[in-house]
């Protein structure tokens, strides 16, 4: 399988089809989306818009449960409630059926797993070595899956345990990366939408379970027209400042 990983769109209409763009010169065969199809920019219904007739698995991120969950989107920092709250009031009812009926995990026996967060929490970080392990030793309790994929930090990374069950991180590379199968993997593609690693452009993976390699790739997009969006409507200027620093 040849598959296509994104999350963190954001509602960034500019930054998900120039992903899309690329991706379908890529002969994927599925989309795997792990969630976060909305907040901080300005185009939620027609991001969900060009995803349709596609061959998209999608998860749902905590900002999308947060739609549904006042009390979950009261631990937002101020910016991003604000933005959950245009989001929630701009939002097409199919649309936001579709959210609320997305699942938090998706596995793929012999393949592997994704989750939002991690796979028991889609509000939990993997950012630094503890939290990493915690999921890693999880992994190993799965039967042929050695890959997790995840998002949330808005970062690209891949985490790896040995066969000696030493856990790091591994230098990501613009090249492709072959991984060992007799090592399990944390891998997050990176934010389409609002990417926080210091590279403005939008980020995504190409995986490929039979060579057993991950690519990480990113596309140039219009982010003066994101920019203007998010103005547009009245979004706090931050959110557009941040999208020209990638961070």
């Amino acid at each position: 399988m040849r598959l296509a990983v994104i999350a963190d769109i954001h509602s960034n209409l500019e930054a998900l089809e120039a992903v899309l763009a690329q991706i379908d010169q890529e002969a994927v065969e599925a989309i795997l989306n792990l969630g976060d199809l909305v907040g901080y920019n300005a185009s939620p219904n027609e991001c969900l818009e060009r995803l349709q007739g596609r061959q998209v698995w999608s998860l749902a991120g905590n900002h999308d449960l947060a739609l549904f969950d006042p009390e979950r989107a009261q631990h937002f920092n101020i910016i991003a409630f604000q933005a959950l709250n245009w989001c929630r009031q701009q939002m097409r009812p199919e649309f936001l059926e579709f959210l609320q009926n997305l699942p938090l995990v998706r596995e793929q026996p012999g393949s592997f797993l994704a989750c939002h967060g991690t796979p028991a929490n889609p509000d939990t970080y993997i950012a630094y070595h503890f939290q990493g392990k915690r999921v890693l030793k999880h992994l190993l309790s799965l039967r042929d899956v050695r890959v997790c994929f995840f998002g949330h930090t808005h970062r690209r990374a891949l985490w790896y345990r040995d066969i000696r069950g030493t856990v790091a991180l591994r230098p990501i590379s613009a090249d492709k990366m072959r991984l060992s199968r007799q090592e399990h993997y944390l891998i997050n593609p990176g934010s389409v939408g609002q990417p926080r690693d210091g590279n403005p452009e939008a980020a995504y993976a190409i995986f490929d379970d039979e060579e057993f390699s991950i690519h990480f790739k990113s596309a140039p997009y219009n982010i003066s027209a994101a920019q203007n969006r998010i103005l547009a409507a009245g979004l706090p200027s931050f959110l557009a400042e941040r999208l020209a620093q990638g961070a």
